[in-house]
């Protein structure tokens, strides 16, 4: 299916109306962040910048990010796999934001308590889960 984008970019109104209700979807779906008025507060948000329409990018570009992806997976998987760097390196985060401060608090408990999972392509306990 073809999209006309320059009717839909000439017609001012539809564009209004198409840009009102992406920031009620943003605001939905929790696409949030604090304000600068109130950093601190998880009570006054605004919706994060979005796009409306693809951008374009230069393939060179993306070429390079292909190009890094593997090795940027790799480092992400190491460095999520480092309990004592990733509590260093996110020490004074936790401090001070409290959604972050949850998150590392949840991440702890899955190292005590252990990843537990069922696969289709693996037996599982009675209770459903196959400790990993």
């Amino acid at each position: 299916m073809a999209t006309n984008w320059g009717s839909l970019l000439q017609d001012e109104q539809q564009l209004e109306e198409l840009a009102r209700q992406a920031v009620d979807r943003a605001l939905a779906e929790g696409v949030l962040l604090r304000t600068s008025q109130e950093p601190t507060s998880s009570e006054v948000v605004s919706y994060a910048p979005f796009t409306l329409f693809p951008s374009l990018v230069p393939s060179a570009l993306l070429e390079q990010a292909y190009a890094v992806q593997m090795d940027f997976n790799l480092l992400v998987d190491a460095v999520s796999q480092n309990a004592a760097f990733l509590e260093q390196t996110l020490s004074s985060t936790i401090k001070q934001d409290d959604f972050t401060a949850r998150l590392f608090d949840i991440h702890k408990q899955v190292l005590k308590e252990g990843i537990a999972q069922c696969s289709g392509a693996t037996d599982c306990s009675r209770e459903g889960k196959k400790h990993i």
